[in-house]
């Protein structure tokens, strides 16, 4: 399993090499990577099932961004990257402010995502292509925590909702991050707000952009969807399918923590939880808690 017990030694490797002490470590987060705080850097640890050459292409791509002057967190230059350790992918960053006292507001998202959707396609390529469908399928069939009835449930929402897909959708595809929000959002030491993450970036519909920033906004407590209309500089909600667009995308936020989630671990009561709001009422405005 992907817990914290494993990692630690591939940590403790990490910091060898990059002549760190690992006694001065502070686990951040334990879930799709594990992310720990060393000094000021930040590790990456990526799982197993990871593809070395994806991560690969993520350390191109983020390279790229810093050449087009693109406000992106900065990879650790002191070392060759991605490691590999113990069929684990590594990254190295430099660490910036988490941003607890000023978080970075959804409006400067907004002016963040207007200047991503503006680049051209790198000439390395990103990583994946978006295919949400594709995804939500696998993570159904492969979570260990989703009751036969679940399944039942969430392949049909699936079924209802794929369709839209294969429309046609506004301002076209490019380069996107899959999953913009705030807590992917950090500052520099002069306040400037830059963003990180960059492992779910895709070639896909700029709007799914858009549409996870709405969920993100719906879903946990904000109301702050128009100030990221307003720097974003394009308004979503006259598409007639946008809403159809958003339950997509948290259909797919369902499913994703349904396959990373343990047995009976708080993440899998947060995914029981939704799913209960979901059969329940399909277009509920039930809030959610942060995994």
């Amino acid at each position: 399993m992907f817990v914290e017990q494993r990692t630690r030694p591939v940590l403790d490797e990490v910091c060898r090499i990059i002549g760190y002490s690992p006694d001065e470590a502070v686990l951040l987060r334990h879930h799709t990577n594990a992310v720990y705080a060393v000094r000021d850097l930040v590790v990456k640890i990526s799982p197993p099932a990871v593809p070395l050459d994806r991560i690969r292409r993520v350390v191109h791509l983020v390279t790229w961004l810093q050449n087009q002057s693109f406000p992106t967190v900065l990879l650790h230059p002191g070392v060759v990257q991605p490691l590999q350790i113990n069929d684990h992918a590594i990254t190295v960053w430099q660490r910036l402010n988490g941003s607890t006292t000023q978080p970075v507001t959804t409006g400067e998202l907004g002016s963040l995502l207007r200047r991503l959707h503006a680049l051209p396609l790198p000439p390395s390529g990103v990583p994946t292509t978006l295919d949400p469908i594709t995804g939500i399928r696998r993570s159904i069939d492969s979570s260990a925590i989703l009751t036969s009835d679940d399944r039942k449930l969430l392949t049909r929402r699936l079924e209802e909702l794929a369709p839209i897909w294969g429309t046609a959708m506004p301002w076209g595809s490019g380069l996107i991050q899959s999953d913009p929000q705030i807590r992917n959002a950090l500052r520099r030491d002069d306040g400037t707000p830059v963003l990180a993450d960059w492992d779910s970036a895709s070639t896909g519909p700029r709007v799914w952009d858009v549409a996870t920033v709405a969920v993100h906004c719906r879903r946990f407590g904000s109301d702050n969807f128009p100030d990221f209309v307003t720097t974003y500089g394009r308004d979503p909600r006259g598409w007639e399918r946008f809403a159809h667009l958003c339950a997509l995308r948290e259909l797919q936020m369902i499913a994703t923590n349904a396959r990373k989630s343990a047995p009976n671990s708080p993440a899998a009561a947060e995914v029981h939880r939704r799913i209960a709001s979901l059969r329940q009422d399909p277009q509920n405005s039930t809030l959610w808690n942060i995994l």
